[in-house]
């Protein structure tokens, strides 16, 4: 049973944070290396030093099993704190940036 446990928690899927740049905007990727076959993001939210802003503009391409989010907000100068928060098939997942925009 906990060999099956833990082959059920490898499988599941895990969006990563990939890139982030400001050209017009800031705009954040992201990617999951083990999506179902359709996905439907219905809500993208960034987080910044305590407040949220909505996406501007939400891309989402599957290829193989490998989904590539792109997400626009409006341009930031400062990053604290970030996390983007996305609506995945019904699903709310955090992915907090921070830490992976500081080892960039």
């Amino acid at each position: 049973m906990a060999v099956l446990c833990l082959v059920m928690l490898g499988a599941s899927a895990e969006i990563r944070y990939q890139s982030i740049n400001n050209k017009n905007g800031t705009n954040v990727v992201l990617v999951d290396e083990n999506a179902p076959e359709n996905v439907e993001i219905t809500d993208a939210v960034l987080s910044n030093n305590g407040k949220e802003y909505p996406a501007q503009q939400i891309r989402c391409d599957v290829i193989n099993s490998v989904a590539t989010y792109k997400l626009k907000f409006k341009r930031f100068t400062v990053f604290r704190s970030c996390k983007v928060i996305l609506t995945v098939n019904g699903e709310k997942v955090s992915i907090d940036i921070q830490k992976k925009m500081l080892n960039r």
